[in-house]
């Protein structure tokens, strides 16, 4: 039986927004130093006053509906996160989790399969991205998580977020889609590189050239799942997903679910979590993550 959690009116709280990245160096690997704009803050870790010594965005003072606000107030420190991951989240100008992060950082943290479903704009890229740097070993070289998504944009946009949340950390996230330099995949993934963003078919290709190791990789998240599980992508997941240790996790976030999410849940997934955000969603006023 799918466990499950579903809540008729959710929101999201803060926004995001995306990091640069250079057009002239599209697929990049983050070395800690991610934006000229985000310097790095050095803190110790027995520093009692870490917090108000970090790099804080301007507050965001729009007007905020209850649909933006209904959350169960928790905070980011209540999932025992590392603190160099917590510096990047605040340094992000997030606060406080939204409701799908609320739902789903917990359930990911533990390993659990897991299906979620909420809007666009919600914080579903934060409700992921956050349980797998908090999951990541950064003194292992080897990929540790796979982030596959549709199209190229939201593959930089992803990674953008990954490397803001990590820079404390110095995990190396790498890009890698269609269109892109077979070459340049191949000298990256030569270095160190914990996590890869990707669309199905380039990552596919680089797994089946030996190229790509995923021997360690025990995450994958599918992002905008109900894309990914259209006939174009549907077969590449299979291949992929085969070359991934037994014991992975697999998370699914999207707005909607296709039919064909039941086939793969049997075939893919083992008793997921089910977050269902969507009932009585209006999103009066949307704050992207």
């Amino acid at each position: 039986m799918i466990g499950s959690s579903t809540v008729g009116k959710a929101s999201s709280s803060l926004p995001f927004s995306a990091a640069t990245t250079d057009g002239n160096d599209k697929n990049k690997i983050n070395n800690g130093n991610t934006s000229t704009t985000n310097s790095i803050t050095t803190i110790s870790k027995d520093d009692p006053d870490w917090k108000s010594k970090l790099n804080i965005p301007e507050k965001d003072n729009r007007a905020r509906t209850s649909d933006v606000t209904n959350t169960s107030g928790h905070d980011f420190e209540d999932y025992c996160l590392k603190r160099e991951l917590l510096m990047g989240i605040y340094e992000k100008g997030w606060e406080q989790p939204s409701p799908i992060q609320e739902h789903s950082i917990p359930i990911a943290l533990t390993g659990r399969d897991l299906l979620a479903r909420a809007k666009n704009g919600t914080g579903k890229t934060g409700a992921y991205t956050i349980p797998i740097v908090e999951r990541i070993d950064p003194n292992k070289n080897a990929i540790q998580a796979i982030i596959l998504v549709p199209t190229r944009e939201l593959a930089l946009q992803t990674s953008a977020i990954c490397m803001e949340l990590s820079k404390h950390i110095h995990l190396r996230v790498m890009v890698t889609t269609g269109g892109a330099s077979l070459r340049e995949d191949i000298a990256r993934l030569q270095e160190v590189v914990h996590i890869v963003i990707a669309t199905p078919g380039r990552l596919l290709d680089l797994v089946q050239k030996n190229i790509a190791k995923l021997d360690a990789c025990r995450v994958i998240v599918l992002d905008e799942a109900d894309k990914l599980l259209s006939q174009d992508f549907n077969h590449l997941l299979d291949d992929v997903i085969f070359h991934l240790p037994q014991d992975r996790q697999i998370m699914l976030f999207s707005a909607t679910f296709p039919l064909t999410v039941d086939d793969f849940i049997k075939k893919h997934m083992r008793n997921p979590y089910e977050i269902n955000l969507m009932e009585e969603l209006t999103l009066k006023g949307i704050f992207n993550y």
